[in-house]
């Protein structure tokens, strides 16, 4: 039996988390995950992977919510975002003029970058902006939101995930007493 269930938190036209959780019987939980800027999709939807190998990069948006300041930069998005690839993915720090957070990368994990993607989260003052770039193609991809609305729709995901999950032990591989 495959269970499946999917939801989108935001709009697509601006930016969204489109998820899809399915499990087959009791194997473990997989799940296919992709955000959405400005209508293009980044990352890939039906790339799976198991849940709780992708929960690590998942929770670390919100556990660093008001740690990715930079001040204010007066450049050009792909500019941005081609200097921090340097600067965090190739260790040359000589670019970045200003001090800023590491955790401005907010989907890498154990030094792969998110499907393919580079995802960079920069607060500023009274909006977020959200950079990409494709490894492969290197198209670019941003958005400025309202500050908190990012990290909104990151806890809806999280919380969506909980609620929709739960570990158990299985009943046909447990000792079962009656303590």
């Amino acid at each position: 039996m495959v269970k499946e269930l999917g939801n989108i938190f935001g709009n697509k036209s601006q930016f969204a988390i489109e998820a899809k959780l399915w499990q087959l019987d009791e194997n473990p939980i997989f799940i296919s995950w992709c955000l959405w800027i400005r209508g293009d999709m980044v990352g890939d939807i039906e790339q799976r992977a198991l849940l709780s190998a992708e929960m690590a990069r998942i929770s670390k948006v919100t556990k660093h919510k008001g740690e990715r300041h930079i001040p204010s930069v007066e450049m050009a998005a792909n500019n941005l975002t081609d200097k921090l690839v340097d600067a965090i993915w190739g260790d040359d720090y000589h670019y970045m003029q200003y001090p800023f957070s590491a955790y401005v990368d907010i989907l890498s994990q154990h030094g792969e970058c998110f499907q393919g993607y580079f995802v960079f989260l920069v607060e500023q003052k009274g909006y977020e902006w959200l950079l990409a770039k494709d490894n492969v193609e290197n198209n670019y991809y941003d958005i400025k939101l309202s500050a908190g609305m990012i990290y909104s729709y990151f806890e809806e995901f999280s919380a969506w995930i909980a609620d929709s999950t739960m570990l158990t032990i299985r009943t046909e591989k447990a000792l079962i007493t009656n303590e």
